[in-house]
């Protein structure tokens, strides 16, 4: 009787005990490498803090090109791919849990509750709340824990159909108000003073970031905060049921079926994805780009809709075409070789998201460079081919010595509420 309480510590903190490098699973931290790139490609261009300007400021015709192929390959592909291996993870470390017979949700869920933190200060730093989402996400998956498989892939199928079908009904209200000649003079006067305040905000905004002080910045961004938590602040926002959410169960679904832990077995499965996602991939992103960039004027009620939906289909696709084509380009030793560079940034992931933020507000704010408002898609582009090879040397560099990744090492302090052994030579007693 009197054992237990002694020994399950322990084995609770094993659950998310560090893998050694002989249990990793190379592959995985491959791909979360390429995802990590992928985002910071589109942070860096498409996704810059001063987005509005884009349009307005840099029009040259490679910078139009730039952002049509970023577009359909890039954006919403890799954080899709992020959010798979996030449902990945979750589903081996479970699987972990039931291994060891310990107890999984307790401690899980105080992993979440400190991701959540950092996703606070990541929504103050650098307006993303992707992290934040991640927490509460985390939070919804458990519930699909013992769900039959099934059931997780049909749950995912209806989770991507959140974002076209709510387009429709928002199509739908929109066009039957311009039925009504009062209600469409009202729509544009709304449209109208909608515009004004966005400027108004826009201005505000770029003089803020560009010339601001570091307090002035915080509290300019302070709302972002504060605003989520005036209700009930589990609430999760319809779009990440719509982006994240589905890939998350379908990462799930694949650390269930355990595809990862037995490659050669599932490589001709792993091939179907490669095909079927390049194929489903370009003609939903490219045609789903064309529908949101031309209105068509004769179905206007049936072009956003479509547009919508086969976005939803194209952009996990082509996500699914990536790390298939990864995987099966690990299964042979030359290309191995070449993309285990990316492993060392898998392994500190949080690590090096961190450090886009760093990076970001280093380069875009008045307190560093201040060039926020001040170059487009180009020049970000190749911040990327800056930044990016740096983080290999200095991941690799880092692995060398420490267990953990700065952040890691915290995430994990938090979530045990005791501080972590950090260099590679120090016993791992805290975590047998």
């Amino acid at each position: 009787m009197s054992s237990g309480p002694a020994t399950s510590p322990p084995l609770l903190e094993a659950v998310v005990a560090p893998v050694s490098p002989q249990e990793r699973i190379e592959v995985i931290d491959i791909l979360r490498g390429w995802a990590l790139f992928g985002i910071l490609l589109v942070n860096m261009t498409n996704d810059l803090p001063w987005g509005y300007l884009l349009p307005l400021q840099w029009t040259g015709s490679w910078e139009r090109v730039a952002y049509h192929l970023i577009e359909v390959f890039a954006q919403e592909k890799f954080i899709t791919l992020f959010s798979f291996l996030f449902g990945l993870g979750f589903a081996l470390q479970m699987g972990r849990a039931e291994s060891r017979g310990a107890s999984f949700v307790p401690l899980y869920s105080r992993r979440l509750l400190s991701l959540y933190l950092f996703g606070l200060v990541q929504i103050l730093l650098v307006r993303s709340g992707q992290l934040r989402s991640y927490a509460l996400l985390g939070f919804l998956l458990l519930l699909f824990r013992r769900r039959a498989l099934k059931a997780v892939l049909i749950t995912a199928f209806l989770c991507l159909l959140i974002s076209p079908a709510r387009q429709a009904v928002t199509t739908a209200i929109r066009e039957h108000r311009r039925a009504d000649p009062q209600a469409a003079q009202q729509m544009v006067r709304e449209a109208a003073d909608q515009a004004t305040e966005e400027r108004n905000w826009q201005k505000q905004d770029l003089r803020i970031h560009s010339q601001g002080s570091l307090a002035e910045i915080a509290a300019w961004e302070a709302p972002r905060i504060i605003r989520p938590h005036l209700s009930f602040p589990w609430v999760v926002h319809w779009e990440s049921l719509a982006l994240e959410f589905p890939l998350l169960l379908l990462g799930f679904y694949a650390g269930r079926r355990r595809l990862f832990e037995n490659i050669p077995a599932h490589l001709p499965l792993i091939r179907k994805v490669m095909w079927w996602g390049l194929g489903l991939g370009l003609v939903g992103c490219s045609i789903g780009h064309i529908f949101r960039q031309f209105s068509n004027p004769v179905w206007p009620s049936l072009t956003r809709p479509l547009a919508g939906l086969l976005w939803a289909i194209g952009a996990p696709a082509l996500c699914f075409f990536y790390a298939s084509g990864i995987v099966l380009l690990t299964q042979r030793e030359p290309w191995k070789r070449r993309l285990a560079p990316l492993a060392a940034v898998g392994r500190l992931a949080l690590s090096n998201y961190v450090f886009h933020w760093l990076v970001q507000m280093f380069v875009f704010y008045s307190f560093g460079l201040g060039l926020f408002g001040k170059f487009g898609r180009l020049t970000g582009i190749a911040l990327v081919f800056v930044i990016f090879p740096l983080q290999i040397l200095w991941s690799r560099w880092w692995l060398r010595r420490f267990r953990f990744g700065p952040a890691e090492w915290l995430w994990r302090t938090l979530t045990y509420g005791k501080l972590q052994p950090m260099r590679v030579q120090e016993p791992a007693a805290a975590n047998a």
